[in-house]
């Protein structure tokens, strides 16, 4: 017993420290009202002079759906702990928000530091790109954690055994948030669309009790379920905008 619970913690921390090197940070904005053009004409610049290279890329999104519909959301992705240790709050392309930017703003939330849970994610690479994307949070029960992995886990192997073509990037909080908090981004061009497993017919559940036994799936997605606090079962929807997001 002692050496399966060994192994248990082993695995967690394990998936832990391998996404601890791949950090992503993002922000929320909310325009002043009859504002959004001029913002993002002046967000547009800012980004064509000070975010032209993947080293410094930014990309933006907009929230078509839920409580901040209209609002924009401003996401740094692909960094390492040196990124951090070198950022300037008074560097040159700070100042240009500052005067250039922040005029037309309303609001902006206070940066989220998230680290990529690589070991569950799936077809999430620097090459991968999509139009629109939902965005489903979670908070984990405190001591619930390996419960919640488990079942990512499982899927991310199903998914890749058959070849699954959808795209689904998964994010802790490290800072700025409840460190509970996850989130599971689903990446499509077309509504409806959200991805096929290639050379079957047979859906999620089925290719998952193949792999793991007899009603796996229901298995594990209740005891993943109620690893998960009540409150937390929000999806939002997500586009991409394109003009005022690094061009790679």
């Amino acid at each position: 017993m002692k050496k399966t619970i060994l192994l248990i913690c082993l695995f967690v921390l394990s998936i832990l420290n391998t996404q601890a090197q791949e950090i992503w940070m993002s922000y929320d904005l909310k325009v002043k009202k009859g504002m959004s053009e001029k913002f993002e004409q002046a967000a547009a610049k800012k980004t064509r002079m000070f975010n032209k290279t993947a080293e410094d890329a930014i990309f933006t999104f907009q929230y078509r759906d839920g409580e901040k519909q209209g609002q924009y959301q401003r996401v740094v992705g692909y960094k390492d702990w040196d990124f951090m240790n070198n950022q300037n709050p008074n560097g040159k392309q700070q100042k240009y928000w500052r005067d250039n930017v922040s005029q037309y703003i309303e609001k902006q939330t206070g940066w989220k530091v998230w680290s990529r849970l690589v070991e569950v994610s799936h077809n999430w690479n620097p090459e991968t790109t999509f139009k629109h994307m939902y965005v489903s949070r979670r908070f984990i029960k405190p001591g619930h954690d390996q419960d919640v992995y488990n079942f990512l886990q499982r899927m991310k192997m199903v998914r890749e055994k058959n070849n699954f073509t959808g795209i689904t990037g998964i994010f802790k909080v490290m800072s700025g948030g409840n460190t509970n908090e996850f989130i599971i981004c689903r990446g499509f061009d077309k509504f409806g669309e959200m991805g096929e497993f290639q050379g079957t017919d047979k859906n999620l559940e089925d290719l998952y009790n193949e792999m793991f036994g007899w009603n796996a799936y229901r298995k594990d997605a209740r005891v993943y379920n109620d690893a998960l606090e009540m409150y937390s079962r929000t999806t939002e929807r997500l586009t991409f905008m394109e003009e005022i997001s690094t061009k790679l």
